[in-house]
């Protein structure tokens, strides 16, 4: 089966969107077998494209592990100033 997802989340400017593509890098190292991650920052937007071609429910447990990361990265950013 093949799942995708784009998440794009607008910061408003490229280096807040850069240090939560940062801090998100580590997390997104290990995914899933037949699961890829790709990330750019592109005019003060985060895009991130997740592909899968392994069953839904890994695919879904990749995106939920990837929103609460985005999250903590986003505190994380923010929090750097």
């Amino acid at each position: 089966m093949r799942s995708s997802i784009t998440i794009k989340r607008d910061y408003g400017n490229n280096a807040l969107a850069k240090k939560v593509l940062k801090a998100l890098q580590p997390d997104n190292r290990e995914v899933p077998a037949n699961t890829t991650i790709s990330m750019n920052v592109t005019g003060g937007s985060l895009l991130i494209d997740v592909k899968s071609t392994g069953n839904l429910p890994s695919f879904l447990r990749t995106i939920d592990d990837l929103l609460l990361c985005l999250q903590t990265a986003e505190g994380a950013a923010k929090g750097a100033g």
